[in-house]
């Protein structure tokens, strides 16, 4: 293995990458402003790693597999970390699976308080609504209903959808937390990249990849990818998550990641800090797409103890840093539409029934009110009417 390494760098090689350099250099300037990032301890580093991916090919067009000093040939976030993806897995493991199974995007979905068995999921927000569509629970990025609709259709579904993705799941991932991304190892942003690619190619996934071909000093062609692609799912399944995954950035968690004049989709994810009395996030994420790009960002410390952990914070993170490396990378490039419907129109009808249904509710409260009132008045007027005939004799012949 050494040998053939040193071969490839010393024998005269050339190796033909899938790299775009305009991209490459949008990424790392973008790495290099350290105001974007979540601010880190003075001692250690807050460290992320991203990949942009065309997801017509799987070729990677540029990825930064870390912050500050770079090592040749050292740790690679963006390919070699293995972090949980949290709510980013939602689209994955339960929203295509569910769509498969004939639900619709306007369906509505369980947003209470559930046990299932001894497993209590509960939303970022400790906030419930009884019952939502799921399209307004993928905006929102609520919890609970992700793991009762991965419940409803069944756990096996969820673990065949994720598989078909690309991604490798351990034996202790086959539990209903793997809805909420919490797997045992993780995945790294280029195979949430993979994944995401299947939702702007029709349902069609290609494996991620660098290198297109190596030609040796004679020029012989020595090694070539050839990727076919992947049916994972259907065009028109890969379309509504589309259209949900628009909403949850126009509407919901992922609004810091819209870029200005493209369509953008996506999701967001983080994890909580597993330390008893920390309220902070371990890893947090962002992956999203446009007709053309994929991108998958991750951002985190290597190593979360009780002083390194991310705070809360709604302007700097991976929905950012995604929005100025995407921008950038795509400045010279046409704008392009999804060709999907999107979620506004659905959430504007659904406030329309929200304020008709109050209207009704009140009419009708009013109207019960009315009636009571009525109902006591004239059991006064009796009582009075009734005491008058007594005081007056009234019922005697006259």
């Amino acid at each position: 293995m050494v040998c053939r390494k040193n071969e490839l760098l010393t024998g005269g090689y050339h190796i033909y990458t899938e790299l775009d350099p305009v991209m490459q250099t949008a990424m790392e300037e973008t790495y290099q402003r350290d105001e974007l990032f979540p601010a880190g301890s003075s001692d250690r580093l807050m460290q992320s790693g991203g990949v942009l991916l065309d997801p017509k090919t799987g070729g990677v067009r540029a990825l930064v597999g870390g912050r500050g000093e770079h090592t040749f040939r050292g740790y690679n976030r963006a390919t070699q970390l293995t972090a949980q993806p949290g709510s980013s897995f939602k689209p994955l493991a339960v929203y295509t699976p569910a769509l498969e199974e004939g639900w619709k995007i306007t369906d509505m979905v369980k947003d209470e308080p559930i046990s299932f068995g001894s497993y209590q999921p509960s939303n970022y927000d400790h906030q419930y609504d009884g019952e939502v569509p799921m399209y307004e629970a993928v905006k929102d990025s609520k919890n609970v209903a992700a793991v009762w609709l991965l419940n409803q259709i069944g756990l096996e579904k969820g673990l065949d959808a994720v598989k078909r993705f690309g991604i490798t799941l351990d034996k202790q991932d086959q539990n209903l937390a793997v809805a909420l991304g919490g797997l045992h190892k993780g995945v790294a942003p280029v195979e949430m990249a993979e994944a995401f690619s299947v939702f702007p190619n029709n349902g069609i996934r290609f494996k991620a990849h660098v290198i297109r071909k190596i030609v040796d000093a004679n020029g012989t062609v020595v090694a070539e990818w050839k990727g076919k692609g992947t049916r994972v799912t259907t065009k028109a399944v890969a379309d509504n998550m589309t259209t949900m995954l628009l909403g949850v950035v126009e509407e919901g968690t992922g609004k810091e990641a819209q870029i200005s004049g493209r369509e953008t989709a996506g999701k967001t994810g983080s994890t909580q800090v597993p330390i008893k009395g920390i309220n902070g996030l371990k890893d947090q994420w962002f992956v999203g797409y446009t007709p053309q790009l994929v991108g998958a960002f991750w951002v985190g410390y290597d190593k979360t103890d009780a002083q390194h952990y991310i705070t809360s914070s709604s302007d700097k993170g991976a929905a950012v840093i995604f929005r100025e490396a995407m921008t950038k990378a795509l400045q010279n490039t046409s704008v392009e539409s999804f060709n999907v419907p999107h979620i506004a129109p659905l959430i504007e009808k659904r406030e329309r029934e929200k304020i008709f249904e109050n209207l009704q509710k009140n009419f009708n409260n009013e109207v019960q009110k009315w009636e009571e009132k009525w109902n006591k008045q004239k059991e006064k007027w009796k009582k009075k009417w009734n005491n008058k005939g007594k005081g007056h004799g009234w019922g005697r012949g006259h």
